[in-house]
C-alpha cells in the first residue's frame, strides 16, 4: 500500500522543467474557485467538472480543470501557494480539454465495497497520489491513462511529488461514453490508502499549527524529526481517545513547549498522566488542561499557541 506520509523523492532537473498544460483545482479547498480564476485570467479556458452531471447543484465546490499555456498565472499561483494549501495539482496530457474533462467526470463517484456509490475527491493532491500509485499499492491504472505526468504539492514535507506515466500502463479509452460508464469499484488496498489520507490531512494541520506558533522548532533542517515526533503523538493520542482536531491541536501545543513524547513523563508527569488517561467525553478539556500546564511550565504566556475552549 502507498505510504501517504512518505517524503517526496528527488527528481532530475529535466522533469522539473516540464510544462504542465493543465491544472486541476479542488473547489472544496479553494473557496469561490471560479471567481478567483476569473480574477487571475480574463478568459480562462476551463471546465467545471460538475456541469452536466447530477452534481450540478453544488458546482461551487466542483473540481475545475483549467488549460494552462506556458506562463499562465495559475501555474505561478500553484507554485507559490500550492505546497501549503494543497488546493490542486498540475497535469501534463496530450488530450483535449473536453476529453480530459470527460475522463475525470467518470471518477466523480466510485463503488464502495459496502455497496454504495461515494464521491471521490480526486482533485485533492493526496487522494490523487493514492490513485496514481502502482496497482499493487492500491493505484488505479485507469485514472492514469490520459496523463503523461503529474506534479502534486505536499504540505507535510513542503515539497512536490513529480510522477511520470509508467511505461507498463495499459492503453485505456479516454473521454469516451463517460455518461454510460460503470462506476469504478474501490478495492480494499485503495480504500486503506484513502483512509490514511484523512489522518495525513490531520497531521498537516498539526504541522501548520506548530509552524505558526512554535517556529523555533523549525530553526534548522529538522522537518523529518518534527514530522516523526508529531505523527507519534497524533497516533498515540488517537489511540488514547483524543479524536477531535481541537484536542489534537492542544497536544501539538504540548509538543511545542516540551518536545518529543519520550520526554513528557520526566519533564511533566501531570501531562503524561493526562495523555494516558482515557478522556471519555472530556477529551478537549483534558487536552486543554495539559496544554495549560505545558505553557505554565515553560514560564511564558507571551510565546506559543493561544489556548482556546
Amino acid at each position: 500500500m502507498l505510504d501517504v506520509f512518505k517524503v517526496p523523492s528527488t527528481t532530475s532537473a529535466q522533469f522539473q522543467d516540464m510544462h504542465f498544460n493543465y491544472v486541476l483545482i479542488d473547489g472544496s479547498k479553494r473557496a469561490e474557485a471560479e471567481r478567483w480564476l476569473y480574477e487571475l485570467v480574463d478568459t480562462p479556458d476551463y471546465r467545471n467538472l460538475f456541469d452536466g452531471t447530477e452534481w450540478a447543484s453544488i458546482r461551487d465546490v466542483a473540481p475545475l480543470l483549467v488549460r494552462t499555456e506556458r506562463g499562465h498565472p495559475l501555474l505561478e499561483r500553484l507554485s507559490l501557494e500550492g505546497k501549503t494549501k494543497e488546493w490542486g495539482y498540475a497535469i501534463a496530457s496530450d488530450e483535449s480539454l473536453g476529453a480530459l474533462a470527460d475522463h475525470l467526470r467518470g471518477f466523480i463517484t466510485i463503488h464502495h465495497p459496502l455497496g454504495d456509490n461515494v464521491m471521490l475527491r480526486f482533485a485533492d493532491p493526496i487522494v490523487a497520489r493514492v490513485l496514481l500509485a502502482s496497482s499493487g499499492d492500491g493505484g488505479v491504472p485507469e485514472y492514469w491513462s490520459p496523463f503523461s505526468a503529474v506534479k502534486l504539492p505536499d504540505a507535510l514535507w513542503d515539497g512536490w511529488h513529480l510522477q511520470i506515466r509508467p511505461d507498463w500502463l495499459p492503453e485505456v479509452g479516454v473521454g469516451r461514453n463517460a455518461e454510460n460508464r460503470v462506476s469504478f469499484r474501490l478495492g480494499e488496498v485503495t480504500l486503506s490508502g484513502l483512509r490514511d489520507t484523512d489522518r495525513r490531512a490531520t497531521l498537516v494541520k498539526l504541522m501548520q499549527h506548530l509552524e505558526t506558533y512554535f517556529p523555533s522548532r523549525f530553526a534548522s533542517n529538522v522537518r523529518p524529526t518534527v514530522v516523526k515526533d508529531l505523527r507519534t503523538i497524533m497516533e498515540q493520542a488517537l489511540a488514547n481517545g483524543y479524536e477531535s482536531l481541537q484536542a489534537l491541536l492542544h497536544w501539538g501545543t504540548v509538543y511545542g513547549y516540551l518536545g518529543e513524547l519520550s520526554r513528557w513523563e520526566a519533564a511533566a508527569p501531570g501531562i503524561y498522566d493526562l495523555f494516558h488517561r482515557w478522556p471519555g467525553m472530556a477529551a478537549e478539556a483534558q487536552a486543554r488542561e495539559a496544554a495549560m500546564i505545558a505553557m505554565s511550565s515553560a514560564g511564558t504566556q507571551v510565546q506559543g499557541a493561544p489556548i482556546h475552549g
